[in-house]
């Protein structure tokens, strides 16, 4: 998409970090920053799934992968120690949530330590990645909107809600420390990425089509917008966004 003064959501002449680059939000967000003019940097574990989503990308030749294990702080660091003026970072990489899962009563130390990853891992992003970020960029967290709303005791997941709490806590602190950088957190609510077993999709999308008040499943694209958003508007910072299809009003 080329530079259009009426298109308030141009990354032309951006560049864009998104951590978590090879599937679901992560991959989405790269793809539609791509469609938006930016160059993009795609960061996650794998190389091989890195480059299969950069050849996807609109313009691949303003793509560039970044082997990263972001719970290894010099993993990190030494990531990005020859990235400079980055405009805007998404952290969407995320441990499978649904294995930290478990009545809290009977949770091993190490499956409630595990769960911390998720928060570990925005941590050293943001620390290694913000003294490279332009003056007026944007980091953007994801966390859950079970840091709002807390799910109940059937899903096992006292110790994960928390942590998406933290993440949020974290974010909005990190938009006053960082200013005039500006630092958000998106809280989606029940989206269909690869974490979900076909048969779990197949029963979560028939739910949310029949409780949501959207009456729609929720896709990574819907998140990737709301990340676009949050990237371009320079009037947002230190806010919570719940992309939920109304789950909050249930």
């Amino acid at each position: 998409m080329s530079a259009n003064a009426t298109n308030p959501f141009t990354l032309e002449g951006k560049t864009v970090l998104v951590v978590g680059a090879s599937s679901g939000i992560g991959a989405a967000t790269s793809r539609l920053a791509s469609e938006l003019g930016a160059k993009v940097l795609l960061a996650s574990r794998t190389r091989e799934s890195l480059e299969k989503v950069r050849d996807e990308l609109t313009d691949p030749s303003r793509a560039a992968v970044l082997p990263i294990d972001y719970l290894d702080p010099q993993s990190v660091r030494d990531a990005f120690k020859n990235v400079r003026n980055v405009d805007h970072v998404l952290v969407s990489a995320v441990a499978d949530e649904n294995k930290k899962r478990g009545a809290f009563l009977e949770l091993e130390e190490d499956k409630m330590r595990a769960s911390f990853d998720k928060f570990w891992g925005h941590v050293h992003v943001a620390q290694a990645i913000a003294p490279r970020m332009t003056k007026n960029g944007s980091l953007t967290m994801l966390s859950s909107v079970a840091g709002i709303s807390p799910t109940g005791p059937e899903a096992g997941l006292s110790v994960m809600n928390g942590v998406q709490a933290a993440i949020m806590q974290t974010g909005r602190t990190l938009a006053r420390e960082l200013a005039p950088k500006r630092v958000n957190i998106i809280a989606p609510g029940v989206v269909l990425t690869n974490v979900w077993k076909d048969e779990e999709r197949k029963n979560l999308a028939a739910w949310m089509e029949k409780d949501l008040p959207v009456a729609r499943t929720g896709e990574p694209e819907h998140i990737a917008a709301a990340a676009v958003s949050l990237m371009t508007n320079p009037y947002i910072t230190g806010v919570v966004l719940p992309v939920d299809g109304g789950l909050l009003l249930n």
